[in-house]
């Protein structure tokens, strides 16, 4: 039998779409179980990972850190967790994990567990192409082996590849193609930088964010590199449209300085349109400016950085040095179409809409093939 962990709303017809094509029955559960084990503890270094998990949650949100209190109260929760999900593994014979994300929370806790007793773990998640997910053994994104092949070297490219990703993000954001932009393209700046803000607590930031621990730091790290960007070029920033978590402080920080904007009005299709690049920690829309023709800079971990494709700044200093040079960051437009491709032709699987669409079945033998690996 396969197991599950309830997932967000628009993950559970997923689940029913691909469940009976599955070589096992898929069992959903709402919540963990729980198991009272009379003084008995998790093993320790499994429950440091969850407490950094937790610790982690709640420094991102910019909520006050975890008392001693709240801590035990955790630790005594997720033990009850940890037996009961052991002990249903044993009582349902459960040959592998499906988890949305598993970086996190009670997901995280169910990662953990499945891995103590050596249960394979699937990891789903959604991903930058529309209408697409993330399947893979390892984890997600950057986490995930899938995406961190280089197959993508041998993939015969679609030149209209570009073409086709604008036309889908539109069509994801509902934007009409030909309806005018939230903000003429003309009270944006000459020439600029496109920063996107990243959600609080994502696993991007809180997971492979590397040296940029949140948006703050990202901020931090814009106001004082941008003195060694030509005088001409300001940066804009744009908070992303459904966190504003923790931000209102670093931006009005970075507001007080003269090469720094903050544009809320406009679409990320027009800063994309009318930027000279696009530095972000790791967010999708890095990978977006590649059907832009746009260079890419970025701060963290992410699993379309590497040569040919983006810069790299690996601390403050690296991303002052390519904002020196901004008007010299190159790429390699035909390896972005063989990856944008490859992505959209393997490395990311289509997200059935039903089960009887062939997507639900072919997702489900690309889960039963890595759990069988």
């Amino acid at each position: 039998m396969y197991m599950t962990l309830n997932a967000p709303d628009l993950v559970r017809p997923l689940y029913r779409a691909i469940s009976p094509h599955l070589s096992q029955p898929l069992e959903r559960h709402w919540r963990l179980p729980s198991l009272r084990q009379g003084g008995t503890s998790m093993p320790a270094d499994v429950w440091m990972r969850i407490e950094a998990m937790e610790r982690e949650e709640r420094r991102q949100r910019r909520q006050q850190p975890l008392s001693s209190v709240e801590i035990e109260s955790i630790r005594s929760l997720r033990t009850r967790q940890w037996f009961g999900l052991l002990a249903l593994f044993e009582r349902k014979s459960v040959s592998a994990v499906l988890v949305w994300n598993g970086y996190r929370g009670r997901r995280g806790l169910l990662v953990e567990a499945a891995k103590a007793r050596d249960i394979p773990v699937v990891f789903l998640e959604r991903c930058a192409f529309p209408g697409f997910v993330q399947v893979d053994r390892d984890g997600i994104n950057v986490g995930s082996r899938t995406l961190n092949s280089k197959d993508y070297h041998q993939q015969e490219p679609d030149e209209a590849i570009g073409r086709w990703f604008r036309a889908s993000q539109r069509q994801r954001r509902g934007v009409n193609p030909f309806a005018p932009a939230q903000r003429p393209a003309e009270d944006l700046p000459k020439r600029f930088l496109y920063c996107p803000l990243q959600v609080a607590a994502d696993t991007q930031l809180s997971v492979f964010g590397g040296w940029v621990r949140d948006m703050p730091d990202f901020l931090v790290a814009l106001t004082k590199a941008c003195e060694a960007l030509p005088a001409d070029m300001a940066l804009v920033v744009r908070p992303h449209p459904s966190c504003r978590v923790g931000q209102t402080s670093a931006l009005h920080l970075a507001l007080t300085n003269p090469r720094i904007r903050v544009i809320e009005g406009s679409t990320s299709a027009e800063m994309l349109k009318n930027c000279e690049a696009v530095v972000t920690v790791n967010s999708s829309v890095g990978l977006e400016a590649f059907a832009y023709d746009k260079p890419v800079i970025t701060l963290g971990e992410s699993f379309y950085r590497g040569p040919g494709l983006t810069a790299q700044a690996e601390s403050a200093a690296e991303l002052k040095g390519l904002f020196s040079q901004i008007d010299s960051l190159d790429f390699d437009a035909q390896l972005r179409r063989r990856f944008l491709t490859w992505l959209r032709e393997a490395g990311f699987q289509r997200w059935p809409r039903h089960a009887r669409d062939p997507a639900a079945k072919a997702l489900a033998e690309r889960i039963d093939a890595l759990i069988s690996a």
